[in-house]
C-alpha cells in the first residue's frame, strides 16, 4: 500500500512539473529476499531449491545459493539439515515424500534473514477408466473417469503426454468441459479465459463428491498411419490450494501480453518473509496405446 501511495504522489508531481521541466522520478528499491521453490511429489525425493531475489533495477534472474542453512520437518518432527547438491538444489539424502503428512521448511542465510513455509501432502486420486476414439481430421478424443471425494475442497491438474520413442513429452489438448471454465476451449471466449488460457487446473466446485467423466481432445498427423502404434499417458494430479493458485498465477503471467487490461501479475507465494512456492501433489497415471 505504501508503494501505491508513493506511486500516486509521484504521478501527481510529474503532471504538475511536466510542462516546466524534466523530472527525475526515483524508483523505490526493494531489498533482496530468500526465494524457496519446491513442488513436493508424493513418493518422490524431497528436494528444495533456494535462491536470492534480484533487485528491481537489475532485471536479472535470481541467484541460487549454495550454502544456505535449511532444516526440514515432517509432522513437526525434525528430519534433519538438508544438503546442497548443485545449482541451489538441496536434498535430504534419499528421503522420499509421504502422503498425508505435513512438511515445514526453514531457510536462513547471512544478511537475508530467515524464510519459512509449510504444506500438507495429499493422497492420489485414481483414474478409474481411460478410453479413446479417433475423430475426424486427425482428432483424437480421450475420455477418463475419476471419483471426487465429497465434503472437502479438491483441486486437480491434467497433463497429456505422448511417447516420442525414448520418453513421454507433454502435448497440447483442449476441452469444453465445464470444469475448465473455458480455459481449455479451442477458441477463447472472454478476458478471464484469455488470462487463464492453457491452464490445466480445475477445482471440484461443479463436481463435488461425484464420479466424473471428462473428455479432452488433441491432434496428430500420424493417426491415419495404420503402421504406427502410439502410446499416450494421461496424468491426474491431486494438488493443494497453493499449487492451484500458483499454477493459475503463472499461466496468467505468461498470458499477460495478450490482454490490454491486465499487465501486472503477481505470482502466488506461500513463503513467509521471502518469495516462492512450497507445496505438494500426488499423481495417478494411465498409459493407452492407439492402434
Amino acid at each position: 500500500m505504501k508503494y501505491q501511495l508513493f506511486f500516486i504522489n509521484i504521478c501527481l508531481l510529474f503532471f504538475h512539473f511536466s510542462c516546466e521541466e524534466e523530472l527525475q522520478v526515483p524508483i523505490p528499491e526493494e531489498e533482496p529476499k530468500l526465494v524457496i521453490n519446491s513442488l513436493l511429489g508424493v513418493d518422490s525425493l524431497l528436494r528444495v531449491h533456494v535462491s536470492k531475489s534480484s533487485v528491481f533495477q537489475e532485471q536479472s534472474t535470481n541467484t541460487f545459493l549454495s550454502n544456505a542453512n535449511i532444516i526440514i520437518k515432517e509432522n513437526n518432527q525434525l528430519l534433519g539439515k538438508m544438503n546442497h547438491e548443485n545449482d541451489g538444489w538441496y536434498s535430504l539424502n534419499s528421503y522420499t515424500v509421504k502422503a498425508g503428512n505435513s512438511y515445514q521448511v526453514e531457510v536462513s542465510y547471512p544478511d537475508l534473514g530467515t524464510a519459512e513455509s509449510k504444506t500438507k501432502t495429499l493422497q492420489k486420486v485414481a483414474i478409474t477408466n481411460l478410453s479413446y476414439q479417433i475423430k475426424e481430421e486427425n482428432k483424437l478424443e480421450f475420455t477418463f473417469q475419476f471419483d471426487d471425494e465429497a465434503l472437502q475442497e479438491n483441486y486437480y491438474m491434467i497433463l497429456l503426454k505422448a511417447y516420442n520413442g525414448t520418453s513421454f513429452s507433454d502435448i497440447d489438448f483442449y476441452s469444453d468441459n465445464i470444469i475448465f471454465n473455458g480455459n481449455l476451449s479451442e477458441k477463447s471466449i472472454g478476458i478471464q479465459q484469455n488470462m487463464l488460457r492453457g491452464s490445466h487446473t480445475f477445482s471440484d466446485e461443479n463436481i463435488d463428491g461425484e464420479t466424473n467423466s471428462i473428455s479432452i481432445y488433441t491432434f496428430n498427423e500420424l493417426f491415419n498411419d495404420s503402421e504406427v502404434n502410439q502410446e499416450y499417458k494421461l496424468e491426474l494430479y491431486h494438488i493443494t490450494s497453493d499449487y492451484f493458485k500458483y499454477e493459475r498465477s503463472l499461466t496468467a503471467y505468461y498470458n499477460r501480453d495478450d490482454s490490454p487490461f491486465y499487465k501486472k501479475v503477481n505470482l502466488h507465494s506461500n513463503v513467509s518473509c521471502g518469495y516462492g512456492i512450497f507445496t505438494s501433489y500426488a499423481i495417478d497415471s494411465k498409459i493407452i496405446t492407439i492402434q
